[in-house]
Protein backbone atom coordinates (compact mmCIF):
# COMPACT_ATOMS: atom_id res chain seq x y z
CA UNK A 1 0.00 0.00 0.00
CA UNK A 2 1.58 2.92 -0.94
CA UNK A 3 1.78 5.79 2.29
CA UNK A 4 5.52 7.49 1.16
CA UNK A 5 4.56 11.41 1.48
CA UNK A 6 6.34 14.09 2.68
CA UNK A 7 5.32 16.53 4.73
CA UNK A 8 6.36 19.57 3.05
CA UNK A 9 6.07 23.50 4.48
CA UNK A 10 3.34 24.19 2.10
CA UNK A 11 1.34 20.93 3.56
CA UNK A 12 2.03 21.70 7.06
CA UNK A 13 0.74 25.37 6.28
CA UNK A 14 -2.47 23.57 4.84
CA UNK A 15 -2.87 21.51 8.09
CA UNK A 16 -2.88 24.61 10.09
CA UNK A 17 -5.23 26.37 7.70
CA UNK A 18 -7.67 23.91 8.16
CA UNK A 19 -7.47 23.89 11.48
CA UNK A 20 -8.30 27.54 11.48
CA UNK A 21 -11.04 27.54 8.99
CA UNK A 22 -12.72 24.57 10.96
CA UNK A 23 -12.61 26.60 14.28
CA UNK A 24 -14.48 29.68 12.09
CA UNK A 25 -17.15 27.40 11.53
CA UNK A 26 -17.60 25.51 14.83
CA UNK A 27 -20.82 25.41 16.19
CA UNK A 28 -22.87 25.92 13.35
CA UNK A 29 -26.74 24.04 13.13
CA UNK A 30 -26.76 21.35 10.51
CA UNK A 31 -30.21 21.31 10.15
CA UNK A 32 -29.56 25.52 9.51
CA UNK A 33 -31.26 25.56 5.58
CA UNK A 34 -28.15 27.51 4.54
CA UNK A 35 -26.04 24.67 6.11
CA UNK A 36 -28.32 21.99 4.00
CA UNK A 37 -28.16 24.17 0.59
CA UNK A 38 -24.54 24.37 1.16
CA UNK A 39 -23.75 20.66 1.76
CA UNK A 40 -26.36 19.79 -1.21
CA UNK A 41 -24.02 22.07 -3.46
CA UNK A 42 -21.06 19.53 -2.50
CA UNK A 43 -23.21 16.48 -3.28
CA UNK A 44 -24.89 17.34 -6.47
CA UNK A 45 -20.31 18.04 -7.05
CA UNK A 46 -19.41 14.71 -5.67
CA UNK A 47 -21.93 13.58 -8.48
CA UNK A 48 -20.65 15.39 -11.55
CA UNK A 49 -17.09 14.44 -11.00
CA UNK A 50 -18.59 10.82 -11.12
CA UNK A 51 -19.93 11.89 -14.98
CA UNK A 52 -23.86 11.92 -13.64
CA UNK A 53 -25.44 14.12 -15.98
CA UNK A 54 -26.85 15.61 -12.67
CA UNK A 55 -27.58 19.81 -12.47
CA UNK A 56 -30.06 20.34 -9.85
CA UNK A 57 -30.88 18.74 -6.36
CA UNK A 58 -34.61 16.88 -7.63
CA UNK A 59 -37.43 18.08 -6.29
CA UNK A 60 -39.12 16.73 -2.64
CA UNK A 61 -41.91 14.86 -4.58
CA UNK A 62 -39.23 13.16 -6.67
CA UNK A 63 -37.06 12.13 -4.17
CA UNK A 64 -40.00 10.88 -1.84
CA UNK A 65 -40.74 8.21 -4.43
CA UNK A 66 -36.69 8.06 -5.36
CA UNK A 67 -35.58 4.80 -3.28
CA UNK A 68 -38.04 1.25 -3.55
CA UNK A 69 -39.68 0.08 -0.71
CA UNK A 70 -38.14 -2.80 -2.04
CA UNK A 71 -34.51 -3.57 -2.55
CA UNK A 72 -33.56 -3.76 -6.32
CA UNK A 73 -34.70 -6.91 -8.23
CA UNK A 74 -32.93 -9.65 -7.00
CA UNK A 75 -32.19 -11.95 -9.87
CA UNK A 76 -29.70 -8.49 -11.22
CA UNK A 77 -27.25 -10.56 -10.04
CA UNK A 78 -24.46 -9.44 -12.20
CA UNK A 79 -25.74 -5.83 -12.01
CA UNK A 80 -26.81 -6.26 -15.73
CA UNK A 81 -30.54 -6.33 -15.38
CA UNK A 82 -33.36 -4.56 -14.25
CA UNK A 83 -32.54 -2.27 -10.92
CA UNK A 84 -28.69 -2.60 -11.62
CA UNK A 85 -25.81 -0.08 -12.37
CA UNK A 86 -26.57 -1.26 -15.87
CA UNK A 87 -29.73 0.55 -15.79
CA UNK A 88 -28.20 3.68 -13.82
CA UNK A 89 -25.66 4.07 -16.40
CA UNK A 90 -28.53 4.74 -19.08
CA UNK A 91 -28.81 8.04 -17.71
CA UNK A 92 -25.40 9.20 -18.88
CA UNK A 93 -26.31 7.70 -22.67
CA UNK A 94 -30.01 8.84 -22.81
CA UNK A 95 -32.25 11.87 -21.67
CA UNK A 96 -32.04 12.37 -18.25
CA UNK A 97 -34.40 9.73 -16.13
CA UNK A 98 -35.42 12.15 -13.19
CA UNK A 99 -36.24 9.27 -11.30
CA UNK A 100 -32.98 7.76 -11.74
CA UNK A 101 -31.10 10.72 -11.18
CA UNK A 102 -33.02 10.93 -7.93
CA UNK A 103 -32.02 7.88 -6.73
CA UNK A 104 -28.26 9.29 -7.25
CA UNK A 105 -28.92 12.01 -5.23
CA UNK A 106 -30.81 9.75 -2.52
CA UNK A 107 -27.55 7.73 -2.32
CA UNK A 108 -25.13 10.65 -1.79
CA UNK A 109 -27.58 12.47 0.43
CA UNK A 110 -27.75 8.98 2.83
CA UNK A 111 -23.84 8.65 2.76
CA UNK A 112 -23.60 12.47 3.83
CA UNK A 113 -25.87 11.51 6.76
CA UNK A 114 -23.31 8.60 7.74
CA UNK A 115 -21.70 10.07 11.17
CA UNK A 116 -23.38 7.01 12.78
CA UNK A 117 -20.06 5.15 10.82
CA UNK A 118 -17.85 7.22 11.83
CA UNK A 119 -16.25 5.20 14.74
CA UNK A 120 -16.78 2.19 12.84
CA UNK A 121 -14.62 3.55 9.91
CA UNK A 122 -11.49 3.24 12.32
CA UNK A 123 -12.25 0.16 13.64
CA UNK A 124 -14.49 -1.94 11.57
CA UNK A 125 -13.25 -0.33 8.02
CA UNK A 126 -14.52 -3.09 5.70
CA UNK A 127 -18.04 -3.24 7.43
CA UNK A 128 -18.15 0.73 7.37
CA UNK A 129 -17.27 0.75 3.81
CA UNK A 130 -19.65 -1.99 2.92
CA UNK A 131 -22.59 -0.54 4.49
CA UNK A 132 -21.73 3.29 2.93
CA UNK A 133 -21.57 1.58 -0.32
CA UNK A 134 -24.95 0.20 0.29
CA UNK A 135 -26.32 3.44 1.37
CA UNK A 136 -24.80 4.97 -1.84
CA UNK A 137 -26.17 2.70 -4.33
CA UNK A 138 -29.78 1.63 -3.04
CA UNK A 139 -32.34 1.50 -6.28
CA UNK A 140 -29.05 1.41 -8.43
CA UNK A 141 -27.04 -1.81 -8.01
CA UNK A 142 -28.80 -5.08 -6.94
CA UNK A 143 -28.71 -5.21 -3.55
CA UNK A 144 -26.11 -8.57 -3.55
CA UNK A 145 -23.24 -7.01 -5.54
CA UNK A 146 -23.75 -3.91 -3.45
CA UNK A 147 -20.63 -3.76 -0.86
CA UNK A 148 -19.32 -6.77 -2.84
CA UNK A 149 -15.64 -6.79 -4.20
CA UNK A 150 -15.86 -6.53 -8.15
CA UNK A 151 -14.45 -9.18 -10.22
CA UNK A 152 -14.17 -7.44 -13.61
CA UNK A 153 -11.57 -5.27 -14.74
CA UNK A 154 -11.84 -1.91 -14.58
CA UNK A 155 -10.19 1.60 -15.49
CA UNK A 156 -11.05 5.26 -15.27
CA UNK A 157 -11.44 7.49 -18.51
CA UNK A 158 -11.12 11.27 -19.89
CA UNK A 159 -15.01 10.86 -21.03
CA UNK A 160 -14.38 13.70 -23.49
CA UNK A 161 -12.05 11.92 -25.40
CA UNK A 162 -12.42 8.17 -24.01
CA UNK A 163 -8.25 8.20 -22.98
CA UNK A 164 -7.53 5.83 -20.29
CA UNK A 165 -6.09 7.61 -17.47
CA UNK A 166 -5.32 5.24 -14.78
CA UNK A 167 -5.71 1.13 -14.13
CA UNK A 168 -7.13 0.39 -11.32
CA UNK A 169 -6.55 -2.79 -9.17
CA UNK A 170 -6.77 -5.61 -11.27
CA UNK A 171 -9.37 -8.32 -9.48
CA UNK A 172 -7.33 -10.95 -8.28
CA UNK A 173 -5.38 -8.66 -6.84
CA UNK A 174 -8.24 -7.16 -5.22
CA UNK A 175 -9.17 -8.83 -2.17
CA UNK A 176 -5.42 -8.31 -0.82
CA UNK A 177 -5.23 -4.97 -1.51
CA UNK A 178 -8.63 -4.28 0.14
CA UNK A 179 -7.51 -6.15 3.19
CA UNK A 180 -4.47 -4.10 2.96
CA UNK A 181 -6.24 -0.83 3.41
CA UNK A 182 -9.01 -1.89 5.62
CA UNK A 183 -6.00 -3.03 7.98
CA UNK A 184 -4.38 0.65 7.86
CA UNK A 185 -7.50 2.34 8.55
CA UNK A 186 -7.97 0.05 11.72
CA UNK A 187 -3.75 1.22 12.40
CA UNK A 188 -1.17 2.90 11.30
CA UNK A 189 -3.79 5.51 9.61
CA UNK A 190 -4.39 6.91 13.72
CA UNK A 191 -0.94 7.67 13.48
CA UNK A 192 -1.32 10.47 10.89
CA UNK A 193 -2.96 14.01 10.81
CA UNK A 194 -6.38 13.12 10.26
CA UNK A 195 -6.58 15.59 7.36
CA UNK A 196 -3.33 13.31 5.44
CA UNK A 197 -5.47 9.95 6.38
CA UNK A 198 -8.30 11.49 5.05
CA UNK A 199 -6.70 12.47 1.74
CA UNK A 200 -4.50 8.96 1.88
CA UNK A 201 -8.45 6.73 2.10
CA UNK A 202 -9.47 8.91 -0.82
CA UNK A 203 -6.62 8.18 -3.57
CA UNK A 204 -6.58 4.16 -2.31
CA UNK A 205 -10.26 4.19 -3.14
CA UNK A 206 -9.73 5.37 -6.07
CA UNK A 207 -7.30 3.21 -6.96
CA UNK A 208 -8.66 0.41 -6.01
CA UNK A 209 -12.28 0.80 -7.22
CA UNK A 210 -13.07 -1.93 -5.00
CA UNK A 211 -16.55 -2.27 -6.16
CA UNK A 212 -19.11 -2.60 -9.21
CA UNK A 213 -20.02 1.22 -9.06
CA UNK A 214 -19.88 4.58 -6.98
CA UNK A 215 -16.01 4.09 -6.35
CA UNK A 216 -15.26 7.97 -6.93
CA UNK A 217 -18.05 9.21 -4.54
CA UNK A 218 -17.54 6.07 -1.95
CA UNK A 219 -14.12 7.31 -2.12
CA UNK A 220 -15.18 10.94 -1.46
CA UNK A 221 -17.86 10.24 1.28
CA UNK A 222 -15.26 8.12 3.12
CA UNK A 223 -12.61 11.40 3.39
CA UNK A 224 -15.43 12.96 4.51
CA UNK A 225 -16.70 10.17 7.07
CA UNK A 226 -13.24 10.08 8.04
CA UNK A 227 -13.22 13.97 8.46
CA UNK A 228 -15.77 14.48 10.56
CA UNK A 229 -14.70 11.30 12.52
CA UNK A 230 -11.92 13.59 13.53
CA UNK A 231 -13.92 17.01 14.27
CA UNK A 232 -12.32 18.42 10.89
CA UNK A 233 -15.46 18.69 8.92
CA UNK A 234 -17.76 20.65 10.78
CA UNK A 235 -21.89 20.56 9.97
CA UNK A 236 -20.67 18.94 6.74
CA UNK A 237 -19.01 21.86 5.54
CA UNK A 238 -15.69 20.75 4.28
CA UNK A 239 -17.02 20.18 1.15
CA UNK A 240 -13.92 19.24 -0.84
CA UNK A 241 -16.21 18.15 -3.72
CA UNK A 242 -16.94 21.68 -4.98
CA UNK A 243 -13.39 22.74 -5.22
CA UNK A 244 -12.38 19.61 -6.70
CA UNK A 245 -15.25 19.53 -9.61
CA UNK A 246 -13.53 23.21 -11.05
CA UNK A 247 -11.10 20.45 -12.07
CA UNK A 248 -12.26 17.55 -12.97
CA UNK A 249 -9.81 16.21 -14.96
CA UNK A 250 -6.84 17.63 -13.52
CA UNK A 251 -8.26 15.51 -10.14
CA UNK A 252 -8.23 12.52 -12.09
CA UNK A 253 -5.22 13.02 -13.70
CA UNK A 254 -3.31 13.84 -10.19
CA UNK A 255 -4.64 10.44 -9.34
CA UNK A 256 -2.80 8.97 -12.19
CA UNK A 257 0.32 10.90 -11.20
CA UNK A 258 0.36 9.69 -7.91
CA UNK A 259 -0.30 6.48 -9.09
CA UNK A 260 3.35 6.57 -11.30
CA UNK A 261 5.35 8.58 -9.00
CA UNK A 262 4.64 6.37 -6.01
CA UNK A 263 4.46 9.51 -4.07
CA UNK A 264 1.59 10.65 -2.04
CA UNK A 265 2.79 14.36 -1.34
CA UNK A 266 1.41 16.38 -4.25
CA UNK A 267 -1.83 14.59 -3.95
CA UNK A 268 -2.27 15.02 -0.32
CA UNK A 269 -1.72 18.59 -0.99
CA UNK A 270 -4.33 19.19 -3.44
CA UNK A 271 -6.50 17.37 -1.38
CA UNK A 272 -5.75 19.63 1.64
CA UNK A 273 -5.95 22.93 -0.93
CA UNK A 274 -9.99 21.52 -1.58
CA UNK A 275 -10.69 20.84 1.77
CA UNK A 276 -8.94 24.68 3.29
CA UNK A 277 -11.12 26.12 0.35
CA UNK A 278 -14.21 24.10 0.91
CA UNK A 279 -14.20 25.33 4.07
CA UNK A 280 -13.15 28.78 3.50
CA UNK A 281 -15.85 29.22 1.12
CA UNK A 282 -18.42 27.56 3.40
CA UNK A 283 -17.49 30.42 6.04
CA UNK A 284 -18.27 33.16 3.10
CA UNK A 285 -21.45 31.58 2.50
CA UNK A 286 -22.56 31.11 5.79
CA UNK A 287 -21.20 34.76 7.19
CA UNK A 288 -18.90 33.37 9.10
CA UNK A 289 -15.75 34.65 7.14
CA UNK A 290 -13.09 36.76 9.14
CA UNK A 291 -13.33 40.11 8.45
CA UNK A 292 -10.43 42.04 6.83
CA UNK A 293 -10.30 44.49 3.64
CA UNK A 294 -8.20 43.39 1.00
CA UNK A 295 -8.92 45.69 -1.13
CA UNK A 296 -5.18 47.06 -1.81
CA UNK A 297 -4.00 43.49 -1.99
CA UNK A 298 -6.07 42.91 -4.93
CA UNK A 299 -5.76 46.19 -6.61
CA UNK A 300 -1.89 45.45 -7.20
CA UNK A 301 -2.15 42.29 -8.22
CA UNK A 302 -2.95 41.06 -12.00
CA UNK A 303 -5.22 39.00 -13.20
CA UNK A 304 -2.84 35.86 -13.00
CA UNK A 305 0.34 35.62 -11.16
CA UNK A 306 3.02 33.75 -9.33
CA UNK A 307 3.87 34.18 -5.38
CA UNK A 308 7.07 35.96 -6.70
CA UNK A 309 5.50 38.13 -9.05
CA UNK A 310 2.96 38.84 -6.67
CA UNK A 311 5.53 39.72 -3.99
CA UNK A 312 7.11 42.63 -6.43
CA UNK A 313 3.42 43.75 -7.44
CA UNK A 314 2.62 44.30 -3.85
CA UNK A 315 5.90 45.54 -2.61
CA UNK A 316 6.52 43.14 0.34
CA UNK A 317 9.79 42.67 1.89
CA UNK A 318 9.64 38.99 1.46
CA UNK A 319 8.07 36.17 0.48
CA UNK A 320 6.78 34.97 3.40
CA UNK A 321 5.09 38.50 3.87
CA UNK A 322 3.46 37.71 0.44
CA UNK A 323 2.32 34.22 1.37
CA UNK A 324 0.81 35.60 4.11
CA UNK A 325 -0.72 38.51 2.17
CA UNK A 326 -2.09 36.03 -0.26
CA UNK A 327 -3.37 33.65 2.51
CA UNK A 328 -5.33 36.56 3.88
CA UNK A 329 -6.77 37.29 0.18
CA UNK A 330 -7.76 33.88 -0.23
CA UNK A 331 -9.59 33.39 2.76
CA UNK A 332 -12.32 36.33 1.70
CA UNK A 333 -12.01 35.05 -1.50
CA UNK A 334 -10.75 37.54 -3.23
CA UNK A 335 -8.11 35.25 -5.52
CA UNK A 336 -8.11 32.00 -6.19
CA UNK A 337 -5.27 28.66 -6.26
CA UNK A 338 -4.73 27.18 -9.44
CA UNK A 339 -4.68 23.81 -8.97
CA UNK A 340 -1.97 21.96 -9.16
CA UNK A 341 0.90 24.37 -8.74
CA UNK A 342 1.38 23.59 -5.01
CA UNK A 343 0.33 27.18 -4.54
CA UNK A 344 2.62 28.94 -6.35
CA UNK A 345 0.51 30.73 -9.34
CA UNK A 346 -2.81 32.16 -8.37
CA UNK A 347 -5.92 34.31 -9.87
CA UNK A 348 -7.76 37.12 -9.48
CA UNK A 349 -11.50 35.72 -8.35
CA UNK A 350 -13.05 38.26 -10.48
CA UNK A 351 -10.69 37.59 -13.60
Amino acid sequence: MLTRHTLTPYLAGLLAAADDAVTVLDRLDPADPAVAERRREALLATLRLDGSPITAWPDDATMAVAIPDAPADPSAADGQGRGGWFDAMRAFDEPADDLLLAREAAGVAAADADDDLADALATTPGDALGELHRRLTRGLVAPERAARLRTSEQAVHDGSVGRMLYATVEPDALPAAFEALTRWLAGPAADLPPLLAAGSLHLHLLHLHPFDAANGRLARASARLWLRGHGLDPAGLAVPEIVLADDPLGYHEEVASTLRRRDLTIWLERWAEAVVDGLRGSARELGRAPAGDVGDTVAGLQAHFTVAEARQQLGLPDLDATRRALDVALAAGAIRRVPGTRGLRFTRATD
